[in-house]
């Protein structure tokens, strides 16, 4: 049962506001959680917020040919959050290039200390992941990362 659960949301399309949240995506979410819960730490839950700023990210990365945390539009992570007035206590932020698949994409920042502690920190909340694609196939992913709550 909890297989057939799962496979049936790798492959919903979630759709508010005018955005649509696709298949890789939310794959990439619930496989995170799933890294969370063996670290003990809760789940992550989904932002449609995020998942736009993300997306946002990654369209940008695509469009410039540019693989930075920095934005050359909307500047840091946070710049980009305080820009679009999303509330939140603690922020953090992953990238990721090249990398075709969500479980892909998890390895990569697994193997990289600051990415895979984002990862697993206990103190977020929720989060949101973008992906585009280039005309050369090459895939761009961004995940956005918040506590929107007050810090122990």
């Amino acid at each position: 049962m909890k297989v057939c659960i799962i496979l049936s949301l790798l492959f919903v399309t979630l759709t508010a506001f005018g955005f649509e949240y696709t298949g890789p995506e939310t794959e990439l979410i619930l496989l995170i959680n799933e890294e969370r819960k063996t670290n003990n730490a809760p789940l992550l839950i989904l932002d449609w917020e995020l998942a736009r700023l993300a997306r946002l990210r990654t369209e940008e990365m695509k469009t410039h040919k540019l693989f930075d945390h920095e934005s050359l539009i909307y500047g840091s992570p946070v710049e980009l959050l305080d820009r679009f007035r999303i509330s939140y206590t603690l922020a953090g932020a992953n990238i990721a290039k090249g990398q075709e698949t969500p479980q892909d994409v998890l390895e990569a920042w697994q193997k990289s200390e600051s990415h895979h502690s984002n990862i697993i920190d206990p103190n977020f909340t929720s989060a949101g992941v973008g992906l585009s694609w280039d005309d050369n196939g090459i895939a761009y992913w961004a995940l956005l990362l918040i506590t929107n709550q007050a810090l122990p």
